[in-house]
């Protein structure tokens, strides 16, 4: 996990820097718009763990003042493909979108770096369908879902001057999931309906990098 390792390593030495100004932080109240720009420095920071779900917002906006501030985060996917078979086509169409919001508590180590813990309610709705176009009916296979809850959340910014920044955090989502899932494999004319409830943890390594300008 080298990114928590890094993580660690980047507090430590925030911490060896003392107290001195932050480049950062101030009185007045200030926004910050943030743009995980993980996508484009792909590779750079890479949790190690595979098997774990990746940080999934594009966009954060921060209210700050002091050592406060409100947060905000969304991000989401649309994907439509159609594959053009011997026997038909079929096409794939993704949807996912991610809300975020909180509230975020901060403390100066020396005068580049911040570290800052929040506590976020969290929302995610996910919808996928494969459909079969063939003689004589169409096939479709399709899930969607629906989740509700929230957790904790942990990182560090790093101040490149007193207008931008770059962060990263590790957060523990706890969602209630309520979904449903349709297949027609065993009877196209009369598709398997399956009805999903349950508690769903998603941790998330600091495996993502945020942009972020400060106006």
């Amino acid at each position: 996990m080298r990114a928590l390792f890094t993580l660690l390593i980047l507090c430590t030495t925030a911490i060896a820097q003392g107290q001195a100004p932050s480049l950062w932080q101030g009185e007045a109240p200030a926004r910050e718009l943030g743009l995980n720009i993980t996508g484009t420095l792909a590779g750079f920071f890479n949790s190690g763990g595979q098997l774990l779900p990746a940080d999934p917002y594009l966009f954060s906006l921060k209210f700050s003042q002091g050592q406060q501030a409100l947060r905000l985060g969304i991000g989401g996917r649309l994907l439509r493909r159609t594959e053009f078979l011997a026997f038909g086509d079929r096409t794939t169409a993704e949807q996912e979108l991610y809300f975020r919001a909180g509230y975020e508590w901060r403390r100066e180590l020396g005068e580049r770096f911040t570290l800052f813990w929040a506590l976020d309610a969290a929302a995610r709705y996910l919808d996928e369908s494969v459909r079969f176009s063939s003689f004589p009916n169409d096939i479709l296979v399709s899930s969607s879902e629906l989740g509700l809850g929230g957790g904790p959340a942990l990182g560090i910014m790093f101040h490149l001057n007193s207008r931008v920044s770059f962060s990263t955090e590790s957060f523990l989502y706890a969602y209630y999931i309520s979904g449903r899932k349709e297949d027609p494999s065993a009877n196209p004319a009369n598709p398997t309906i399956t009805r999903l409830r349950g508690l769903q943890i998603a941790p998330v390594m600091p495996s993502s990098l945020y942009a972020i300008l400060k106006f």
